[in-house]
């Protein structure tokens, strides 16, 4: 019997191969085996080098010039802005932010574990992206190991087994294994899942210490990331759904999980971490009413992530009747899911328990926008589903064959059975390497060559943020000629009318307006409008709004340098064939249509 409710009843499989894979599955050294292949399958990501934020971690942890004060508002890697304005000013005039950024944006995320295992990254092997790879992956094995432990204990030996067979093959971790910046969501994970199996240990056997130890593995889980909260969601869950007795006692056995959520939300607003004024990322104790919107938003297109295709991520990069497409189909799955699973949840109480929890750990992973990346905890409870759900439909059913509901779950049921048994661990190694798509941003570094050194790049159009910041920490990093200032005046797919109006004056016509695509509200929610001759004063260039959307950003803006824009202290790129190219600056009174500055992400 299991630590969670009865078992599904476990024939004797027909055939020899069943039988040999049912052994497999209750072997003591499944978890082992289990964690090799989970190395196996996200190897690739040794042979990737470094990507986006990678080189803001080199540049941060490094002794070069600037860098520690970079790594204090970024908070060690997980931060962008402290919601100081004057702090906020100053990353504008260094090219670190765009001139759009709110004032008082916050973004301060609390992941010291995290932090410690980068500074020993940066300051050990700095150079070796390999190194910071395997360590990463190391940490993967072990999170392995510990779910195969967890999930026999909920489940029994085979369903737990074939539980985490799942969860290793589960391609919606490949992000998280090869982003060097995203082990913290494994360290978190690592911890969450053990404080997970010490309370069902302490539930099983009436332990008192493995009762404590799971207070104290959950409260070093929120020390390693914000997403550990979706354990509380798991504990809840257990305790509604599985344990037995009275209300009070399993109230009590919770209230410690509540009162240290509570005592470090407590601690983490006073230290004035969390987000604000960001349109992706979003705090709900700081915004709840636009952090409701968004999960109501964000959930379904979570849960299409985690069971079937296409990725999450896709929501927020796709154009918009792409995305409204998507999410009409994304609603369509979660009603078809549901009634697919109506079936189990109806016969194994510890089915709700799964979902529930699954449920529940959507609502940290949707404070930012839809990413696969989110949903290592769903996971936990999405795979034991399928597991129990595979279980169900593997027993003989009395009479003829399945009918209505029945056939319909087990229809569903097998889809997403082989989607997530053999094409999973096929797209393994390519999500593993996803953040390498972005390869195109990097190769388009050496378009701005060493003729900038001592003037003021301007870029005109880029594709997004980090095409801008790419060329500044890569020449930082590899010691190249540094402009004497970082100027960018337009960022994202933008359709953009550049007119003369002066020898020192550009304007700029935003056709759509700036953040007229999801994805590039990082800096600004585009609900805080800005206001007609607002200005930003920068050292040699003086930026107005001229003009504005119906809903407040910014379409037509001034920007004003200190000489002539012909001058030698200048020179001015703008992105088009993948890379930056030089820009011919039109006559005064002139003006010249750009194409969008589009990024077409490949490998």
């Amino acid at each position: 019997m299991n630590t969670v409710s009865r078992a599904l009843d476990t024939p004797e499989p027909a055939t020899k191969s069943a039988r040999v894979m049912q052994r497999w599955l209750s072997s003591p050294r499944l978890g082992l085996w289990l964690a090799a292949c989970a190395l196996l399958l996200s190897s690739s990501a040794l042979f990737m080098g470094f990507y986006l934020d990678d080189f803001v971690g080199r540049y941060i942890y490094s002794d070069l010039e600037g860098a520690q004060h970079l790594f204090e508002l970024y908070n060690g890697g997980y931060g962008l802005a402290n919601g100081n304005p004057e702090d906020t000013h100053w990353q504008i005039e260094h090219g670190w932010a765009p001139w759009w950024t709110y004032d008082k944006l916050l973004i301060r995320l609390f992941r010291p574990l995290g932090v410690a295992t980068h500074w020993l990254d940066f300051r050990t092997w700095p150079n070796a992206a390999w190194l910071m790879h395997l360590h990463s992956l190391v940490w993967l094995a072990l999170l392995v190991l510990a779910m195969t432990r967890m999930y026999r204990l909920a489940l029994g030996p085979f369903i737990g087994g074939l539980a985490a067979l799942l969860f290793t093959f589960d391609h919606t971790h490949g992000f998280v294994a090869g982003y060097i910046c995203n082990r913290h969501t494994l360290i978190t994970a690592l911890l969450g899942v053990l404080a997970l199996a010490e309370h069902l240990r302490a539930h099983a056997r009436g332990s008192r210490a493995a009762q404590l130890a799971a207070y104290a593995l959950y409260a070093a889980a929120l020390a390693s990331g914000e997403s550990a909260i979706a354990i509380a969601g798991y504990l809840f869950a257990h305790a509604l759904c599985v344990e037995r007795g009275p209300v009070a006692r399993r109230a009590l056995r919770f209230a410690p999980y509540f009162v240290i959520t509570l005592i470090w939300r407590a601690l983490y607003t006073r230290a004035a971490l969390g987000a604000y004024g960001s349109g992706l990322y979003i705090d709900p104790g700081r915004d709840p009413v636009a952090y409701v919107i968004a999960l109501l938003e964000r959930a379904p297109i979570l849960m299409l992530g985690q069971f079937l295709a296409p990725p999450a991520e896709l929501y927020s990069v796709w154009p918009a009747h792409w995305a409204r497409a998507m999410l009409v189909f994304a609603c369509v799955f979660s009603a078809a899911l549901a009634f697919g699973l109506w079936p189990l949840l109806r016969r194994e109480r510890s089915a709700w328990f799964w979902l529930l929890g699954a449920l529940a750990s959507l609502v940290p992973a949707a404070s930012t926008y839809p990413h696969n990346r989110q949903l290592l905890f769903t996971s936990f409870g999405a795979m034991a589903l399928l597991a129990q759900l595979g279980q169900l439909h593997a027993q003989p059913v009395a009479g003829n064959k399945p009918r209505g509901l029945l056939r319909f779950s087990r229809e569903l049921g097998g889809l997403l059975f082989f989607a997530h048994v053999v094409v999973s661990p096929l797209v393994m190694p390519l999500t593993t390497c996803g953040i390498a798509a972005t390869a195109p941003l990097l190769r388009a570094v050496p378009s701005v060559g060493d003729d900038v050194a001592g003037r003021d790049a301007v870029f005109v159009t880029a594709p997004d943020y980090f095409a801008v910041k790419l060329v500044q920490l890569v020449r930082r990093l590899e010691h190249q000629p540094l402009p004497r200032r970082f100027r960018a005046l337009s960022f994202g797919p933008e359709h953009v009318t550049v007119t003369r109006t002066a020898a020192d004056t550009l304007e700029l016509e935003y056709a759509e307006g700036i953040l007229s695509s999801p994805f590039m509200e990082l800096y600004r929610d585009r609900r805080i409008p800005m206001q007609v001759g607002e200005r930003i004063e920068l050292l040699g260039l003086r930026i107005e709004v001229l003009a504005l959307t119906p809903d407040g950003r910014a379409q037509r803006v001034r920007f004003r340098f200190d000489a002539p824009l012909e001058a030698e202290q200048f020179k001015f790129y703008y992105w088009a064939n993948g890379h930056f190219e030089p820009f011919v600056l039109p006559g005064v009174g002139e003006q010249r249509a750009l194409p969008p500055a589009l990024l077409e992400l490949g490998f």
